[in-house]
């Protein structure tokens, strides 16, 4: 008897009554990857001889592909057949007195509660999930995703389950699925299997996979110094030096030198999809990434002609953001071994001008040069099953660089010393250079068969993030010395625009979409700031951040249509929480920024190229994003 330290099966073979089960047996684990399945011997119908001997030859073939072999309420034929453990019926023996007699123990489990209860056995078969003849009433996925965290123990769905509806057990946090007819009782055992691993490795994949390369957003963070503290409202105020990204028409109601400079010193991203039991180690994922001082925003304004209480008539200015910084890496090692790298990077280099016309209006331009630098690389190996297993190979690498030229007009007006509105244009963006590069290798090598490697790449790839025309509009309730409200609309138009060309050998395997779609899209952006005394101030803001992805077109088997839209559909929603130290010529902010979205996106149904080559299919994703910052303001 072999002693069986962890559970990590996917699949879990029931056989059917009093049939020999041994060949179906044999076909189905020969086509599976070892370990990856587990047999049951279930055969209340037949006698203890016949059992045993059965048990016997399934010992032989179990071991072979590596698979555990329990038998059904039957220690006695278990042991003596040495088999890995016994499996055991609701109302079957105690699992902790049959651990006393084998390795391994799995129960049947009807109710939630009943799973809850199962802490001596080593994992928990549940259903039925779906409706199966003779079995009652099916269950339903919402039971299935209460029982897995019930237990800390892996749960097996039951009842019903096959290639077609096997990934949604898996979504709901089943370790592996439990089934009977759906592949030793059907006619062609090995071609069921395959179907039904194909099913189940294919959803694992899709939690593992990262986003691509997000261009349906605006602004995953504020930026700025008071502009972050007040999530991102600061059109209507505007009076330092990051209102050259969001008004630069307020930059003039300022000191004669005003320096701001913020960071993000440290941040999280984290992703995933469905159900992910990181507690269970199904597979090792890298979902967190740290950003190590990331330069938020660095600016400084000039103020020319006679200071007064609200400023000077005249300012320039120049300023440096990061509106957009992205860096992430997954490993994945079950089903397949992958390995994604992405970092996204978008900096915007201003310089502006603003004048005051009159005592109420003032008026301002700025020209921003927006670049964009992109790198992912992509590699993922995926092994057959036997002896001599065919092997995939897929590398895939891809960067680009582009920049735009993008005008920004403003206007402030000062209605009252306490209500102050804004308004801003962005002019859509004017190409001005590019670059790239990307590159996709696949080798399959299956024994017999001659390998087949494909290697395409192309060095002078040009590229293009289209900057669409943008409005932003706010107001702003000001209590000197006391406190500040400010509320913003943010809306961006649609467009169309393919990222890079390349060749269609190249697009067809590459997984990056290279066409983007947006449609237009408006944010809201709010925030409060309080004196507490002439030395600290707290603020609190809001701030959305709504995708522009057109819907996914969905054939009927649920995979993404030929020609439809791959970019992720998420809305984050965050807020800032900022603590202001004021001193006597600056003032200093220690915050953080947080945000969270849920959607979809699309992932590729298999990185290697083996089992599908072009195909996807939606998934569920969440996403967090949470940045520490530090921001300083000088005034002069």
């Amino acid at each position: 008897m072999r002693v069986v330290e962890e559970i990590v099966l996917r699949i879990y073979l029931i056989t059917p009554d009093e049939k020999d089960p041994l060949p179906a047996v044999s076909a189905a684990l020969s086509v599976l990857p070892r370990g990856a399945a587990g047999v049951q011997l279930r055969q209340p119908s037949v006698t203890a001889r016949v059992l045993l001997e059965r048990a016997r030859a399934l010992r032989a073939i179990c071991t072979r592909f590596a698979a555990p072999l329990l038998v059904n309420d039957r220690a006695d034929v278990a042991i003596a057949a040495g088999a890995d453990g016994v499996h055991l019926p609701a109302r079957g023996l105690p699992a902790a007195d049959a651990k006393k007699l084998v390795p391994l123990v799995g129960v049947s489990c009807h109710t939630v509660e009943e799973v809850a209860r199962a802490t001596e056995a080593d994992f928990c078969v549940f259903g039925p999930i779906f409706d199966t003849p003779g079995k009652g009433p099916a269950l339903g996925t919402n039971a299935l995703a209460a029982a897995a965290r019930a237990t800390s123990k892996p749960v097996f769905a039951l009842g019903g389950v096959d290639a077609g509806n096997a990934a949604r057990c898996i979504e709901a946090g089943a370790r592996g699925v439990a089934c009977i007819r759906a592949v030793l009782a059907a006619k062609d055992p090995a071609a069921a299997a395959i179907a039904l691993w194909k099913a189940i490795a294919l959803v694992l994949l899709l939690w593992a996979l990262p986003a691509r390369a997000d261009d349906s957003r605006y602004q995953d963070y504020p930026v700025g110094s008071r502009a972050s503290a007040l999530g991102g409202a600061f059109v209507a105020l505007s009076d330092d030096p990051s209102g050259l990204y969001y008004n630069p028409a307020g930059i003039c109601d300022s000191r004669r030198l005003n320096v701001s400079v913020s960071a993000s010193l440290y941040g999280i991203e984290r992703q995933n999809r469905g159900a992910i039991q990181i507690g269970r180690e199904a597979f090792s994922i890298a979902g967190l990434n740290t950003l190590n001082v990331i330069p938020g925003e660095a600016g400084l304004i000039k103020g020319v002609g006679p200071l007064d209480e609200r400023g000077t008539p005249f300012a320039y200015g120049f300023d440096v953001t990061v509106p957009a910084y992205r860096s992430y890496g997954i490993d994945a090692t079950d089903p397949f071994q992958v390995h994604t790298r992405v970092t996204d990077r978008t900096f915007d280099l201003a310089a502006g001008v603003a004048a005051r016309l009159n005592p109420k209006v003032n008026v301002g331009f700025a020209l921003h040069y927006v670049l964009r630098l992109f790198d992912t690389s992509e590699d993922a190996l995926s092994v057959g099953a036997g002896a001599n297993p065919p092997v995939g190979v897929y590398h895939a690498n891809a960067s680009f660089q582009n920049g735009n030229l993008v005008g920004l007009v403003g206007v402030k007006y000062r209605h009252s010393d306490e209500w102050l509105f804004g308004a801003s244009l962005g002019l859509p963006g004017v190409f001005i250079h590019s670059s790239g590069s990307v590159s996709v290798q696949d080798v399959v090598s299956n024994p017999g068969s001659p390998n087949q490697a494909t290697i395409d790449s192309n060095g002078d790839v040009g590229s293009r993030t289209y900057v669409p025309a943008m409005a932003r509009v706010g107001a702003a309730w000001v209590v000197p010395h006391r406190w500040t409200a400010t509320a913003q609309l943010t809306g961006h138009l649609g467009t169309s625009y393919d990222r890079f060309s390349v060749a269609p050998q190249i697009s067809q395997r590459l997984r990056l979409q290279d066409h983007i779609e947006r449609s237009p899209v408006v944010d809201l952006n709010m925030g409060g700031e309080y004196l507490l005394d002439p030395e600290y101030s707290i603020a609190l803001g809001f701030f959305t951040d709504r995708t522009g992805a057109p819907d996914f077109a969905l054939l009927a088997d649920g995979t993404l249509a030929p020609g439809s839209s791959r970019q992720p559909r998420v809305s984050l929603y965050g807020g800032t929480a900022t603590l202001g130290l004021i001193g006597l010529h600056s003032i200093s902010r220690i915050g953080v920024s947080i945000a969270y979205g849920s959607g979809q996106d699309a992932v590729p149904n298999d990185p290697t190229g083996i089992i599908d080559p072009t195909g996807f299919r939606p998934a569920p994703i969440n996403q967090l994003f949470l940045y520490v910052f530090l921001a300083s303001t000088f005034r002069y």
